[in-house]
């Protein structure tokens, strides 16, 4: 069953729902600016339980192939991730004392959460600052011809001159 557009925490934890389905990149705002791949497949399985028998917990997997600029020649390059997720939904930070290690905390007053932004969230987190390809490719700067231009000093000038008296009073 495909996730529903609200996450809600504390009846989808009560249930123990498991949702998966596919979205493409487009349907996610934040990642449709960054992609140039926007109809490829973004697959998402969630998972949702109750921990320590209060702190409703998700856990997720989502696999997508994103295609982002390579910060160093400005190719396209794909970056295949698998982002797996832990969360605990806490209303502060003492509420998640006792949850396990493995669960970051996600400090939220809301009952309801939107999958979308969710989701994005996670893959933002998981995409390199500055991706780069593997392999050592061609810069800008490498691949633009360089033309050396003769650079004109303006005190050539000054070379010519000769101080007449030798420079002696």
């Amino acid at each position: 069953m495909k996730p529903p557009e609200l996450l809600k925490l504390f009846n989808f934890a009560r249930k123990e729902l498991i949702f998966s389905g596919e979205y493409q990149i487009r349907d996610f705002p934040e990642l449709e600016k960054i992609a140039s791949n926007k109809t490829d497949k973004v697959k998402v399985a969630l998972s949702f339980s109750f921990e320590n028998d209060r702190t409703p917990c998700l856990n997720g997997v989502i696999t997508l192939g994103i295609a982002l600029s390579c910060q160093r020649c400005l190719e396209d390059i794909i970056l295949d991730l698998i982002v797996e997720f832990n969360v605990g939904f806490v209303k502060n930070e003492n509420q998640g004392a006792g949850l396990d290690s493995r669960f970051e905390l996600y400090v939220t007053d809301d009952e309801e959460l939107s999958t979308i932004a969710l989701i994005s969230d996670e893959v933002l987190l998981a995409i390199p600052m500055v991706p780069l390809h593997d392999f050592d490719c061609a810069t800008y700067k490498d691949t633009e011809q360089v033309v050396e231009q003769k650079k004109r000093n303006p005190f050539a000038i000054l070379k010519n001159i000769h101080i007449a008296d030798g420079g002696e009073e």
